[in-house]
């Protein structure tokens, strides 16, 4: 059972993904480091009816009445977002956001695997770029 929530309304996973087409007007009125007034933000609110839009680097929330549906944002739209965050050009185009892979929807287990002894290296963590998605 889905027990998250965003401002008090409920998250629902997308059930098939979606075409996004961001324009060169998106982008013109696209402001950087804002999940919910970005390029993708903007073309999502136009092109699929959604009356809220908070894309971030790994999921992409769209609000439709009363309730809000969670995708996958995709390794395209990714690799955009870093740039146009970074002061970078964000190019128009066409974009698949994801319908939620059941695998990826577990908790990930962290830290050493148990009787190995090793501990996981670090990460590297994008920097500089929009804030993570407030889902509770």
């Amino acid at each position: 059972m889905n027990t998250h929530t965003i401002d008090g309304l409920p998250v629902k996973d997308a059930k098939k993904s979606v075409i996004l087409h961001i324009t060169a007007n998106d982008v013109k009125k696209g402001m950087i480091k804002n999940p919910a007034s970005c390029a993708a933000a903007l073309a999502c609110k136009r092109e699929l009816g959604a009356t809220e839009a908070h894309v971030h680097k790994s999921r992409t929330y769209l609000r439709f009445n009363g309730h809000w549906v969670r995708y996958q944002t995709p390794n395209s739209l990714q690799a955009e977002i870093v740039a146009f965050d970074r002061g970078g050009k964000f190019e128009p185009g066409e974009h698949r956001l994801m319908k939620m892979n059941p695998a990826r929807l577990k908790p990930r287990k962290t830290g050493p695997k148990k009787g190995k002894g090793k501990k996981r290296s670090g990460y590297h963590v994008v920097k500089n770029i929009r804030p993570m998605a407030l889902v509770s």
